[in-house]
C-alpha cells in the first residue's frame, strides 16, 4: 500500500503473451516502462534537508557556549552518576547506591531518561563539560530527527516528510532544544515516530484484522522511552494502549481477533515490564505506590492554589520547590505520616479557596503559555556576561525569536484547522489526522494539573506537522472511511468543547 503523498505508481500489468503453436496474430506491443517517481518531490525534500542541516549549524553557535541550566544540570548529575557506576562496575568495583539514590530519585521529581540519553557522554570523557554535552545531543536529536523523517516518508510518502522537515524542522527554537537536556523535544520524537507505526498497524488491521506481535512491540517500546523521557505523557501512554484494545475489538472478528488481542498484551507487557524496576525504586523509596514521580501534589498546589499558603502558609525563602518538599519531609517526621500525604494535604490547605472558575482561569493561564509562547526560552541559549546577568545579543535574539513565532504559531492555526475539518481524503490521511488529534489532546492534559511554560511545547510540536500533512492530502471520496470521519467529527467536537467551556466557565 503506498504512502499519502507517495509518487508511487502500480506497474502496468504486462499483456499476455502471443500464443503459440502457428498462431499468427498481431505481436503485443511491448511493455510499457514501469514509471519513475517524479523527481521534483525528491529535490524538494533533499532541499529541506540540507535547510535544517545548515540551521542546526547555525543554531549550534548559539546553543554550545550556554550553560546548562535548571533541570539540564539535574539530568547531566544523573548521568555522571550513571556513567560512573558503569564504569565501577566494569572495574570490578562496588556500586554507588547511596548516590545512584541521591542523584537520580532524590525528591522524586524526575524520570531517568534524559540521564540515560546522557549519560554516554561522561562513559567516554569523564570530565566533559556542558558544551561536549549539547554538541553530543545537538548531533544526535538531529540524526534521529532525520532517521524519523526517513520512515515517515517510506510510510505516509515525501509530502509528509517535506512537512515535517519544516514543522518542526525549521523552527529555530525547536532546533535549539535539541541541543538542550531537558527531555520534551526528545519525548516529541518518540512520540512522532508512533505515528508511522500506528498507521501501518492500522492499514494491516483494516485489510486483514490483524495486529502484527512485532508492530506491538515496538509500539509498547516507543511508549515507554517517551514516558522515561517525560513522565508527563502518562495519560497517552495508558490511552494509546486502552485504544489500541478497542479498535482490535471493534475491527477483528474469529481467530484474527485472538491474535490481535494477545498483540495488544504484548504491548500493554513491554510497558509494564519495562518501566516496574523504576515504579519499584520509587515505591519503596517513597513508602506508597509511584508509577513515575512525585511531583503531581505540589505542582496542583503551586499551578493553581494561594502561593502564600503551599506550606499551610508561607513557605521558608529560597526555591519554592525545593523548600515544599523539605518541608513535608520536616512536617511527616513530625507528625510521623508519609512526606507524600503529606504533600496532598499541603495541596489541599493551598486550594480550599479555589473556585471553578479560578481553576478555569489558571488552565487557561497555563494553556496561553505552553502552546502559545514557543520563544520564551531564548534566553537560556544566550551567551553568559561575567556577572550575573545574561544580556542578549539584539539582532540575532529578534530574528531568531520573530522566525520561531511566526512559523510556529501559522503551523499551529493550520492544524486547528486541520483538527476541525473532516475532510474526505484516503484513510491513510484521516488516520493522521485523527492520530495527531487525538495524542495533541492527551498532551494537552499538562495545562490541567502543572504549572506550564514556554519549555514543554516541543513534545507536541511534531504533531502539528502530522495534522498539516493530513489537512494538505488530496480529496479522495472513494478511498474515505466515514466511521473515521465521524470519528475526527468527534474530536474536533471534544475539541471546541472542551476549549469553549474553559473559557465559558473561567468567565
Amino acid at each position: 500500500m503506498t504512502g499519502i503523498g507517495s509518487d508511487r505508481v502500480p506497474a502496468a500489468a504486462s499483456p499476455s503473451a502471443p500464443g503459440t503453436g502457428g498462431d499468427r496474430g498481431p505481436a503485443s506491443p511491448p511493455p510499457e516502462p514501469r514509471r519513475r517517481r517524479p523527481v521534483l518531490p525528491l529535490v524538494v525534500v533533499g532541499v529541506l534537508v540540507l535547510l535544517n542541516l545548515a540551521l542546526r549549524v547555525v543554531m549550534a553557535h548559539k546553543a554550545l557556549p550556554a550553560a546548562l541550566e535548571g533541570d539540564e544540570v539535574s539530568y547531566a548529575t544523573g548521568a555522571r552518576v550513571l556513567a560512573d557506576s558503569a564504569r565501577a562496575l566494569l572495574q570490578g568495583g562496588e556500586l554507588p547506591t547511596d548516590e545512584l539514590q541521591a542523584r537520580l530519585v532524590g525528591n522524586g521529581w524526575f524520570m531517568p531518561g534524559m540521564s540515560l540519553l546522557i549519560a554516554p557522554v561522561f562513559l567516554v570523557d569523564p570530565t566533559a563539560g556542558d558544551a561536549a554535552v549539547r554538541t553530543y545531543l545537538g548531533i544526535l536529536s538531529t540524526t534521529v530527527f532525520l532517521a524519523v523523517v526517513a520512515v515517515v516518508a517510506r510510510t505516509l510518502g515525501l509530502r509528509t516528510a517535506a512537512v515535517l522537515l519544516v514543522v518542526p524542522g525549521l523552527i529555530p527554537m525547536w532546533v535549539l532544544f535539541g541541543f538542550s537536556g531537558w527531555g520534551d523535544a526528545w519525548a516529541g520524537l518518540v512520540i512522532l515516530a508512533t505515528v508511522p507505526l500506528l498507521v501501518v498497524m492500522w492499514r494491516r488491521l483494516d485489510a486483514d484484522g490483524t495486529v502484527r506481535f512485532r508492530d506491538a512491540a515496538l509500539l509498547g517500546l516507543a511508549l515507554v522511552v517517551a514516558l522515561y523521557l517525560r513522565s508527563s505523557t502518562l495519560p497517552l501512554v495508558v490511552a494509546v494502549l486502552v485504544l489500541l484494545v478497542v479498535v482490535v475489538l471493534l475491527r477483528a472478528r474469529g481467530r484474527a481477533l485472538a491474535r490481535s488481542l494477545a498483540a495488544s498484551a504484548v504491548a500493554v507487557a513491554v510497558v509494564v515490564a519495562l518501566l516496574a524496576p523504576w515504579s519499584a525504586l520509587m515505591s519503596r523509596t517513597f513508602g506508597e505506590r509511584v508509577t513515575t514521580t512525585t511531583t503531581m501534589s505540589l505542582s496542583v498546589a503551586y499551578a493553581f492554589g494561594d502561593r502564600d499558603e503551599l506550606c499551610f502558609g508561607p513557605c521558608p525563602e529560597g526555591n519554592i520547590w525545593t523548600t515544599m518538599a523539605r518541608y513535608a519531609r520536616a512536617v511527616g517526621a513530625q507528625t510521623g505520616e508519609n512526606p507524600l500525604e503529606v504533600r496532598r494535604q499541603m495541596r489541599d490547605y493551598a486550594l480550599r479557596d479555589v473556585t471553578p472558575a479560578d481553576y478555569a482561569a489558571g488552565v487557561l493561564d497555563n494553556f496561553s503559555r505552553y502552546a502559545l509562547s514557543p520563544a520564551s526560552y531564548d534566553h537560556v541559549f544566550r551567551p553568559e556576561t561575567e556577572g550575573a546577568d545574561k544580556t542578549p545579543e539584539a539582532a540575532p535574539d529578534r530574528l531568531n525569536i520573530a522566525v520561531t513565532r511566526w512559523v510556529y504559531l501559522v503551523a499551529l492555526g493550520i492544524a486547528a484547522v486541520a483538527i476541525v475539518a473532516a475532510r474526505r481524503v484516503r484513510t491513510d490521511a484521516q488516520v493522521m489526522v485523527i492520530t495527531a488529534s487525538g495524542l495533541l489532546a492527551l498532551l494537552m492534559s499538562q495545562p490541567f494539573v502543572h504549572v506550564s511554560s514556554g519549555r514543554y511545547w516541543p513534545v507536541f510540536v511534531p504533531l502539528l506537522g502530522i495534522a498539516i500533512a493530513g489537512l494538505l492530502a488530496p480529496a479522495d471520496p472513494s478511498r474515505s472511511s466515514t466511521a473515521l470521519r465521524w470519528v475526527q467529527v468527534a474530536l474536533a467536537a471534544g475539541w471546541v468543547v472542551v476549549v469553549g467551556g474553559l473559557f465559558l466557565v473561567a468567565g
